[in-house]
């Protein structure tokens, strides 16, 4: 017997509205327009479904829902009528090929890891906790941080009050680096709202290393409680980032110059970042195994972090965070942050997230 096989492999368009403008260095957005992904595995009468979701970013602005589409129907027409073994290897090729999406492939692999446990009578926690994470399989529960936006001070500070009131002990709050003065205008807005908040600064890109070193000088002048600096200048300026990571007193996350394992490469190389984001949009469920794998070797910590996804592309991520225990810092907010359906797959209650199975 060979075994269930991929019958289906479909996508839809999904527009969600934010429940809030998003807005970053990388500029601003009022919907999320994502795909839809669903892999249908059979084995004989038996069928057993699997989601995923790919959601464009303002990081990179060439992830559009036509490009991603374009990207599932060639999948499609390769891995149609194979076995689930025989379509991973075929999957890891598909992220060199022309024409890849990471958010797409990452949204079929997702698709088809559930779908995969499905058949076999297994939570998805603990399919990707040993399938993916390479650890021991132990369900837990994790706490994520919230986005604030980069709003005026006024709106980050009431953000951050309404937070604080759901229980969020960590607030991650953009920067643009484009007005430093009214970066730090709102984090001190959001400290004042949420004085017992630990604050993580997420720059996307927005600054020079010699810029984000006087941010963090200014930073300290007012005893701010950061506990992370996330992609402070552009992802290519690696020897920006490893600058701003010694000389910062600031744990430095790498974000947007973390997408493959050869970038993990490169960054524990130069000693760049002391913490990965890793985002399954980014380098899917193959690429982040082997992120998991690097940074455990050079003792790099991990971050679990999301893009614009609905709870239900959002659930491959937790189901990740709560099956082991390799994520020091978790980032999965998204599905507060859209106004999407609400979460199925997993449990939410304020930043407090869990799995069930």
């Amino acid at each position: 017997m060979i075994g269930p096989v991929i019958a289906a492999i479909e996508h839809r368009p999904w527009t969600l509205p934010l429940r809030r403008p998003f807005v970053t260095a990388r500029g601003r957005k009022t919907l999320s327009r994502n795909l839809l992904v669903t892999v249908t595995l059979a084995d004989g009468g038996r069928r057993s479904s699997g989601l995923g979701e790919a959601s464009a970013s303002l990081a990179w602005p060439q992830e559009t829902p036509p490009a991603m589409a374009r990207c599932v129907v060639s999948l499609a027409r390769d891995l149609l009528g194979r076995t689930p073994s025989a379509a991973w290897p075929r999957l890891a090729a598909a992220w060199a090929a022309p024409g890849a999406r990471p958010a797409a492939l990452s949204a079929v692999e997702c698709a088809l890891a559930a779908a995969e446990a499905s058949a076999a009578g297994v939570p998805l926690w603990r399919w990707l906790a040993r399938r993916i994470a390479g650890a021991t399989a132990r369900r837990r529960p994790v706490m994520t941080g919230l986005t604030i936006s980069a709003w005026p001070a006024p709106l980050a500070e009431q953000a951050a009050r309404a937070a604080a009131r759901r229980g969020f002990r960590t607030l991650k709050v953009k920067v643009t680096g484009a007005a430093p003065q009214e970066d730090l205008a709102r984090l001190l807005a959001v400290h004042r709202a949420a004085p017992r908040a630990v604050l993580w600064v997420d720059a996307n890109q927005g600054f020079t290393a010699r810029g984000a070193l006087a941010f963090v000088r200014a930073l300290r002048m007012f005893r701010l409680p950061i506990a992370l600096l996330e992609q402070p200048v552009p992802r290519e300026d690696l020897e920006g980032l490893a600058q701003v990571a010694r000389e910062s007193g600031v744990p430095v996350v790498a974000d947007e110059s973390l997408c493959r394992p050869e970038d993990a490469r490169r960054l524990i190389r130069r000693r760049a970042a002391s913490v990965f984001n890793l985002k399954l949009a980014k380098s899917g469920l193959l690429g982040a195994r082997e992120i998991i794998r690097l940074a455990r070797r050079a003792g790099v910590e991990l971050m679990l972090g999301c893009m614009a996804e609905s709870a239900v592309g959002l659930a491959p991520s937790v189901h990740l965070a709560c099956g082991n225990g390799l994520f020091r810092y978790i980032d999965l907010d998204s599905h507060l942050l859209v106004a999407g359906p609400r979460a199925v797959a997993f449990r939410t209650n304020g930043p407090r997230l869990s799995v069930t199975g």
